[in-house]
């Protein structure tokens, strides 16, 4: 199954935005995505923090317990997975973390303009 190249979610806060962008972001790693090349961008520097603690924690606890990595697995419609899959998931995103693409809009922006300044 090929994931689209890009998704959206628009909702008011409050609604799970940050539990459905935390399953897509595992979703995209586990169908072979490299952390580095997924963005994942939101509004505010707070809500950017608890979207890569929550991946974080999606995939410590996953990868040390059966039942939770099961569930996760579930949830992002791989069932074959297991902890140690998503051990190898949490190590991928903790290496890649000087890499990752998780801020805010404007931050992406601003770094798109510094690195095309004549453009």
């Amino acid at each position: 199954m090929t994931a689209p190249r890009h998704m959206m979610i628009l909702a008011s806060a409050g609604s799970g935005k940050t539990y459905e962008l935390t399953n897509r972001f595992v979703a995209l790693l586990a169908r072979g995505a490299r952390p580095e090349r997924i963005v994942a961008l939101t509004f505010t520097r707070k809500a950017a923090g608890e979207f890569f603690d929550e991946i974080l924690n999606k995939l410590a606890a996953a990868s040390r317990d059966a039942q939770a990595a099961r569930k996760l697995a579930e949830n992002i419609g791989e069932p074959r997975l297991g902890p140690a899959d998503f051990l190898k998931m949490l190590r991928d995103v903790t290496e890649a973390m000087p890499r990752l693409r998780l801020g805010t809009l404007d931050g992406f922006f601003a770094q798109i303009a510094r690195a095309f300044p004549l453009e």
